[in-house]
């Protein structure tokens, strides 16, 4: 496939009457790259876990370490999911705990939407898998820089669930 895709590139410079079409191409990237980089600048420190493709049973702890350097900053608490169409429900439970002395948080029962009243999904699509996530907490202090484990649950009914990929957890600045 990267052959192809060289080969592609070779034959659009040789068109292109001396690179012309290469250099557009590097100018363009080189104007976006700050931006991607600016809708991401907010994220402090992300962990996320794979969950088995056949199913995360009940009994199954998805733990995340999130490592903190600033306690000076606020910070907001989201957790991530990504699912494909084989998840069978609108919406997902979940159960976090903290496996630290975290205050105010210690467990928490998150609840994440992830289709609307017509059943369609809602969050980022890319590829098979759509994406989202829940703020669980706004403007969170940490005593102590250092890392902190979160122990994440599926509060489902079902004792296995199918269709999640993976979850995690992020640390972002807090804009409040």
């Amino acid at each position: 496939m990267t052959g192809n895709i060289v080969g592609r590139m070779r034959r659009m410079t040789e068109i292109d009457n001396g690179g012309k079409m290469m250099k557009r191409v590097l100018v363009f990237s080189l104007l976006l790259l700050p931006l991607l980089v600016a809708c991401n600048s907010g994220v402090v420190s992300s962990a996320h876990c794979d969950v088995p493709e056949q199913g995360w049973a009940i009994t199954d702890t998805m733990y995340l370490p999130i490592a903190v350097e600033d306690t000076t900053q606020a910070y907001d608490l989201a957790l991530m999911l990504r699912h494909t169409e084989q998840y069978t429900y609108q919406n997902i439970w979940f159960f976090v705990r903290a496996c630290d002395s975290l205050e105010p948080v210690q467990t928490d029962t998150v609840m994440a939407c992830l289709a609307d009243d017509r059943g369609q999904w809602m969050g980022t699509r890319t590829g098979r898998y759509y994406a989202g996530y829940v703020v669980m907490e706004h403007a969170l202090q940490f005593d102590q820089a250092g890392t902190y484990t979160f122990a994440v649950v599926h509060g489902m009914r079902d004792s296995v669930i199918c269709g999640v990929a993976d979850i995690g957890l992020e640390l972002r600045k807090s804009e409040r």
